[in-house]
């Protein structure tokens, strides 16, 4: 049972690592590395190593717990055929066909070190208009660092 790491999409930089019962797909771009996930299982979220994501160091069910408080959307998970984890206790805010109630109004949260956390059915466009992504949880960047505007990349909390 082995984890697998490949790139699927090379552009969007989106990472998947897999086991018999669990699928994870990783968004680089869409990452602030805020920590929600390293905090709750540090035996498998290590940004410091490559694979960064190490299935095996917790059950299905604890790593899908993890992946649904991700503030970003930028980790998602599904299971494979044959998997063994319940079907409906993977159904929250981290699976890949996840749909939140699109009449529930949207929070914008400022934090103090300058992000903007977006939760919510919503849309982000650039000053031209171009669609960027749709999600219902967005890191907007708030300081003016971030190498991906208008998104966070936690530039804010690097040490120059």
């Amino acid at each position: 049972m082995e984890s697998k790491n490949t790139e699927n999409n090379k552009d969007n930089k989106i990472r998947e690592y897999r086991t018999d019962d669990l699928i994870v797909y990783w968004d680089a771009k869409s990452c602030s590395h805020i920590g929600n996930c390293w905090n709750i299982l540090p035996q498998v979220f290590k940004p410091d190593e490559k694979p960064w994501i190490t299935m095996e160091a917790a059950t299905a069910e604890d790593i899908i717990k993890a992946v649904d408080k991700c503030p970003t959307d930028a980790l998602k998970y599904e299971l494979p055929e044959g998997s063994k984890v319940d079907p409906e206790m993977a159904k929250g805010p981290g699976w890949v066909d996840y749909k939140k109630d699109e009449v529930t109004s949207i929070k914008i949260k400022m934090a103090r070190s300058g992000p903007y956390k977006v939760e919510g059915a919503a849309q982000v466009f650039d000053a031209e208009g171009n669609f960027l992504k749709q999600s219902n949880h967005i890191i907007l960047c708030g300081c003016g660092k971030s190498g991906n505007r208008p998104f966070c990349d936690g530039s804010h909390a690097r040490k120059e």
